[in-house]
């Protein structure tokens, strides 16, 4: 089974049993609705249910989870990661697509040329940039509608207008 990251626990809060989260979601409302998740802890995942989360400064979140109720029952979870498995993973908007999906989907011209694959998406800035690797190289591509035309995410393609001299 795969799991995905959601969340980075920073710290505990309190004494009793809250936890300071870093999201690693775009998504701010990301926790509503969700029951159970993961901790990636040494020995494995741990299954826990949330109990509440409130907003806690930029992109974190104070989250109690069930049947933790005091400081010591959480200091294990200090430098742990969240995560949820894929029936859990938060609905995205039409047009939105998980990292997870892009990798490894082949790029194609508009005349059906291929690129290469996704290698990698780097997310920095105002867009994220796909990094094609294929016969000429390594090419960056922004993900930008004026450029990513089509993205076919059950068949894995991604077909692509790019400007003139951003291939050489």
């Amino acid at each position: 089974m795969d799991y995905y990251r959601i969340g980075y626990i920073a710290n505990t809060l309190g004494v009793k049993g809250e936890l300071k989260v870093l999201l690693l979601t775009d998504n701010a409302n990301r926790f509503n609705g969700l029951k159970a998740c993961y901790v990636d802890t040494c020995n494995g995942r741990l299954q826990v249910e949330v109990e509440k989360y409130r907003p806690y400064k930029a992109n974190c979140i104070a989250l109690k989870l069930r049947g933790y109720d005091n400081i010591n029952s959480v200091l294990d979870f200090k430098g742990k990661y969240l995560e949820v498995d894929k029936d859990n993973l938060a609905r995205l908007e039409k047009g939105h697509y998980y990292i997870f999906e892009i990798i490894g989907c082949r790029v194609l011209t508009m005349d059906g040329a291929s690129l290469g694959s996704v290698a990698d998406v780097l997310s920095q800035g105002a867009n994220d940039l796909y990094v094609v690797t294929g016969e000429k190289g390594e090419i960056l591509i922004p993900a930008v509608k004026e450029m990513v035309k089509d993205i076919d995410i059950i068949g894995k393609t991604i077909r692509v207008d790019l400007p003139e001299g951003l291939i050489e």
